[in-house]
């Protein structure tokens, strides 16, 4: 079944093709890496990706000082109506909003010989005051000044429960006074409680820095609301859009050098360096919500005022439509401003991995795979069909040899050569990522030992498919048209498919030539899952292995078969 002097025959015929196609692809593979590793190719998509990524910041920076600006001045309307609302107004409030979990205290009482509910039976009893009073203050809320959806109800009646548990009062003579106390404590709390809670859903935050920041929050608004004055006619809230303005720049200052310097502490920097730091940061982040609210209540000026600086005249809903368009502008980012396709095209180049295009789609897809092709093609025509064609065959059968020991020992010289050029190719491939920084460099040891088994099985699969013609034909040109010709046709369709695959940027991407990449089997050689650390390339790899096992069956049992012209 297998023939040593065959199998060192076809080696001393095939050396040199072998020997030239293994260098010639180490030396372009080395170069590649090294290459590559040494020019900081990602440099400038590191680049446009921190653009993008600073671009988002601000954006979501922008958001929060003109959620901050509106609560500021909301906060000092809502502190309008405590102080002018009469006693009837707080007499309905409490019956509306506090009466109920009064009532259902005093039942618990009763139902339990006179005892105190604990914590745990009070918070019973809020939930289920909340869930019952809740729909009630999103329809009543009005009639007491103040309006709710109803999932906001149930958050200020919960907040409101739990605040009036600190401090419980009776519907006295000092009604008014009480209620005001316990909607504005409620609100206050209600801020910090939802600050807190975005401040910790940050990236990196910790809980003293969302408590730092969430106590800041509700410092600025509680003094919003100790800063109200009674006005003489009508509350305007244009007055105290001033103090919005150097208060809310000045928490955010403070907020961001608090968090940055704790930060650059935190890394080891010296006290000295990170107040330089955090001071630097905080200053931008000043200028930046200072800028974001004169921008937006310059646009808001232009789209409700005329040319004199008049008002218009504007429905309820013209007038959001105007509040909403001019936050728009004032926290548009980069990414805003352009055209959505444009702004797709340059965030995917901007996450784009060149490393990976380069070295797992171009060269050991398309380059890396041509020499190694063009030394399958021309020893699978040697070993089967190019001795037939030219009498050879003959005289190696007029031995002992049978035909069975040929095409296994053919075969066999074709897989271990095979397998000795990739083995080489990982090895260079390793010491040149190695040379390049090892595991930092972009491409990592278990990526670089991936790519080369699926170029080996790859071309494993091609191998068996040149074996199977070489063997199905007597003539060196059927063999080498069809085998070599379709092998050939594969490898300049995943060239042309290239510029349709998913790797390569939107801008970039001719979604027809896509359709190429179904007349490859090149196609199951997907490095683009081996660099996403996807597991899809195990299925595609087997299918190549599958491949080349059957077509080498089929060309061992074919020329078995089929008749010689000896």
């Amino acid at each position: 079944m297998f023939s040593k002097a065959l199998f060192k025959q076809s080696m001393k015929a095939n050396w040199v093709k072998w020997l030239s196609a293994t260098l010639s692809t180490c030396i372009m593979l080395a170069i590649v890496i090294i290459v590559l590793g040494n020019l900081g190719i990602n440099n400038i998509r590191d680049s446009l990706k921190a653009v993008f990524t600073q671009a988002d910041q601000q954006s979501y920076l922008k958001e929060n000082v003109l959620d901050s600006y509106d609560i500021y001045l909301s906060s000092v309307g809502l502190e309008n109506t405590l102080q002018t609302m009469d006693a009837g107004t707080y007499q309905t409030a409490y019956g509306l909003i506090v009466a109920p979990y009064v009532d259902a205290i005093d039942q618990y009482r009763q139902e339990n010989d006179g005892a105190e509910p604990d914590e745990t039976a009070l918070a019973e009893i809020r939930a289920s005051v909340v869930e019952t009073n809740a729909p009630l203050l999103s329809l009543g809320g009005g009639t007491i000044g103040m309006s709710f959806t109803l999932e906001e109800a149930k958050m200020f009646l919960n907040e409101l429960y739990l605040t009036y548990d600190q401090n419980r009062f009776t519907p006295d003579d000092q009604l008014s006074s009480n209620m005001a106390n316990l909607l504005r404590t409620t609100y206050l709390n209600l801020i910090y409680t939802n600050a807190y809670a975005q401040a910790q859903g940050q990236q990196g935050s910790t809980s003293a820095q969302a408590e730092y920041s969430a106590t800041k929050m509700r410092e600025l608004i509680a003094g919003a609301m100790d800063s109200y004055q009674t006005p003489e006619g009508e509350f305007d809230e244009s007055l105290y859009k001033a103090d919005a303005l150097a208060n809310i720049t000045t928490m955010m200052r403070d907020v961001t050098y608090y968090t940055y310097y704790n930060q650059y502490i935190g890394l080891g920097f010296s006290n000295e360096d990170a107040d330089q730091k955090a001071n630097e940061y905080a200053i931008a982040v000043k200028v930046i919500a200072d800028t974001t609210i004169n921008t937006y209540e310059l646009w808001l000026a232009e789209l409700t005022t005329d040319e004199s600086g008049a008002p218009l005249e504007l429905t309820d809903e013209e007038m959001q439509s105007a509040i909403t368009q001019a936050r728009d502008e004032a926290t548009a980012s980069i990414t805003d401003q352009i055209d959505s396709e444009v702004a797709v095209a340059l965030e995917e180049l901007g996450n784009m991995d060149i490393y990976g295009l380069i070295v797992g789609a171009i060269f050991f897809r398309i380059a890396g795979l041509l020499m190694p092709m063009v030394f399958v093609i021309m020893t699978a025509n040697s070993l089967l069909a190019g001795q037939v064609d030219s009498g050879s065959m003959a005289y190696v059968l007029s031995t002992p040899t049978k035909r069975r020991t040929v095409t296994v020992t053919q075969m066999t010289y074709m897989i271990v050569s095979l397998f000795a050029m990739f083995a080489l190719l990982t090895i260079t491939s390793v010491i040149s990522v190695w040379i390049s920084g090892g595991n930092s460099f972009a491409i990592n040891y278990s990526e670089v030992l991936l790519f080369n088994l699926g170029a080996f099985l790859t071309m494993f699969a091609f191998a068996g498919f040149t074996f199977m013609c070489s063997a199905l034909f007597n003539r060196t040109k059927y063999a080498m048209g069809i085998g070599g010709g379709i092998s050939i046709f594969s490898l300049v369709c995943t060239i042309l498919g290239l510029f349709g695959s998913t790797i390569v940027p939107s801008a970039m991407r001719i979604n027809a030539m896509n359709f190429f990449n179904y007349l490859s089997i090149i196609t199951l050689y997907d490095t683009v899952s081996i660099m996403s650390g996807a597991l899809s390339y195990l299925w595609k790899f087997g299918i190549l292995l599958l491949i080349g096992i059957a077509t080498f069956i089929i060309g061992i049992f074919r020329f078995d078969k089929k008749d010689l012209p000896l």
